[in-house]
């Protein structure tokens, strides 16, 4: 799976889960709860850099979510 797809699965269900989230206004409300620079969300969001695993993790384990579903991987078996 090419990562330019990954990416697009990650910045759409990431803003999809913000979205529904009520503690989340902002960037800057999910960067504080998940302890994530907000400039990387940003990032995220836009595509314009690709997550450690590490921050991966991070978002799943805050919106108690797998990383095959922040990354898509079962929608490409």
């Amino acid at each position: 799976m090419k990562q330019e797809i990954i990416l697009d699965v990650f910045a759409k269900r990431l803003k999809e889960l913000m979205d529904a989230d009520d503690k989340i206004k902002s960037i800057a409300d999910l960067a504080k709860l998940a302890n994530i620079p907000r400039t990387s969300i940003n990032n995220w969001i836009l595509k314009k850099r690709v997550p450690t695993i590490y921050s991966v993790y991070q978002i799943a384990e805050y919106f108690g979510v797998s990383i095959d579903y922040l990354t898509g991987r079962k929608d490409f078996e």
